[in-house]
Order: structure tokens, then C-alpha cells, then sequence
């Protein structure tokens, strides 16, 4: 045992950087490389309304019969805000979605899963109508991606994603009662 402070900080995948719409940033996830499906492995997904009603209609199956096949039951914070998360294969940390090929249902897939490798920060400043988003880049260990040669804005691969359709539908779902 060493005598010594700890003076590590801890390490987070999280890159401390607030970026904009424009800013640009290197990334790309593709089957051909070597960590393709790694971050699928091990997950830890926070499901919204409008993931569940895209993978409940995927399936075929009524908002029932899927939270209680696909999902497991969470807090959502200290104060016990109830939440669902996307439930993982059997004795195992991986995506019960996860196959050799990628994910079986990537044309709906949730959210976050979409956001890979960016994090999302919505706030709103005192006074201000509006919340502002930021981004930040997620550089996990096992991800290559980041040493790819695409170089992006976070429009650009908001747009690839299909985040920017998913948004929309997900704000009608919210202020529109839209259903899917």
C-alpha cells in the first residue's frame, strides 16, 4: 500500500468539450471493423416512450406483452423516477438484439443507440425560453471508430443516424399524442 494521495482522476469516456451543430468530429462504425458490435456487448440502455412504441410495433406485440419481454424496470434517479431499460441476453451484459451481423432491429433501434458515440446535453440558461443542446464525443476504450478517416459534422451524422427524423417524431409523439 503506498503512501502517496491519489491524485488520478478518474477515467470517463466522456471528452469534456461542449460542440455545436457545426462542429466536426471524427468518427465512423462500420462491420468491417475490428470492435464492430463491442459497444453492444455491454449495455446499459435507457429506453424512451417513443423507442418503446418502435420496438413494440418491430415485434409485433402490444406495450405489454414488450415491457415485459424486452425490458427490465430502473430509477431513473435519487428520487426513484421509474424508468425502463432495454434488457440484455441472458447471464450476459450484450443487447438481446445483438447478433453476428450487427443489430437485428438497427432500422429501429433506440435513441442512444443512435447518438453513438456522442452524448447529448440539453439546458437552458436562466431566463432564456429554450433549452440549448451541446454534444460531447463518448471515446470508450474499445471503440476504433474514433481512429477512422471520416471526419464529420454533428449535423452530418445526426442526419446519417436518422436522429433528426427520430427527434421529430419522437417531439409529435410527445405534443401531439401521434400514434405509431
Amino acid at each position: 500500500m503506498s503512501d502517496a494521495p491519489d491524485s488520478a482522476a478518474p477515467s470517463s469516456p466522456l471528452i469534456p468539450v461542449q460542440l455545436g451543430l457545426d462542429d466536426k468530429f471524427r468518427f465512423r462504425c462500420h462491420k468491417g471493423i475490428a470492435c464492430f458490435n463491442k459497444c453492444c456487448e455491454n449495455i446499459d440502455i435507457l429506453l424512451t416512450p417513443y423507442d418503446i412504441l418502435r420496438l413494440k410495433q418491430r415485434f409485433g406485440l402490444t406495450s405489454r406483452e414488450f415491457i415485459d419481454a424486452y425490458t427490465v424496470d430502473c430509477q431513473m434517479d435519487g428520487h426513484g423516477m421509474p424508468g425502463l431499460k432495454l434488457k440484455t441476453k441472458d447471464s450476459s451484459t450484450a443487447c438481446v438484439n445483438l447478433t453476428p451481423e450487427g443489430c437485428s432491429v438497427y432500422s429501429d433501434r433506440p435513441a442512444a443507440c443512435r447518438y453513438y458515440a456522442l452524448g447529448l446535453v440539453s439546458m437552458r440558461r436562466k431566463d432564456a425560453p429554450v433549452d440549448e443542446d451541446s454534444y460531447l464525443v463518448v471515446k470508450e476504450d474499445h471503440c476504433l471508430g474514433h481512429f477512422e478517416p471520416q471526419v464529420q459534422t454533428i449535423r452530418d451524422y445526426r442526419q446519417e443516424q436518422g436522429v433528426d427524423e427520430y427527434d421529430a417524431l419522437l417531439l409529435a409523439v410527445v405534443t401531439d399524442g401521434l400514434h405509431l
